[in-house]
Parts: structure tokens; sequence; C-alpha cells
């Protein structure tokens, strides 16, 4: 079992180098954006969850393309920490992030009907 702080070094260090890969590496549809918004990783620190969200292209679409190259992520990662082992990445939409679109767009639109 590792430590609270442990977890919380791998996760910060997890999304530090899954971004980078993302960022150099993957290509998704063009204008498409994916930034990867937190991590979450076993107590056990052997497998990981990382949640992304997607601008210019549906979850789903993004979904696919990090599916596709998961080795590749994962060899990425593995060569780039120095730890043992190194957390299996399992990536998923970020849920939250939906919802607080959907606030915001409702609290706009709150916002617009009372200025009329």
């Amino acid at each position: 079992m590792a430590t609270l702080r442990r977890i919380e070094r791998i996760n910060q260090l997890l999304r530090e180098e899954v971004t980078k890969i993302i960022d150099r590496e993957l290509e998704f549809t063009e204008y498409a954006m994916v930034t990867i918004t937190r991590v979450i990783t076993s107590r056990d620190a052997l497998h990981a969850n990382v949640y992304f969200s997607a601008l210019g292209t549906s979850p789903e679409d993004a979904l696919a393309v990090l599916e596709k190259n998961i080795y590749h992520i994962q060899q990425g990662v593995n060569r780039r920490l120095r730890m043992r082992p190194v957390p299996k990445i399992r990536f998923a939409p970020d849920a939250e992030e939906e919802n607080r679109e959907r606030v915001e767009h409702a609290l706009a639109a709150a916002k617009r009907e009372q200025e009329l």
C-alpha cells in the first residue's frame, strides 16, 4: 500500500507525463484539444484512471484516439517515470467537467434573462 502523499505525487507525475505525451505525439481532429483534468491512482498504485476533457471534438472521438494509442502512451510513461511498478493507465471522459460547463451555461442564461 502506498501512502496518501505518495499517491498524490504519482497522480501529479502521471498527469504531467501523459499531458506531455498527448500534446507532443498524438493527433486529434483539426482544431481539437484534449486536456487531462485529473488522475486518480488506486491505493496499491497498480492502476490509474486518467480523466480528460475535449474541446473541438466529442469525448467519444477523443477516447477512441486515446485508446488506440494507449500502448504508446503507457510505454512513454514507463520510460519517463523512475518508479516501479508504473500504474496501468485507463482513460475516461471527465463527467465533472461536463457538469461544470452545464452549470456555467445555466448561470449565464439566468443572468441574461435578468438583464432583459
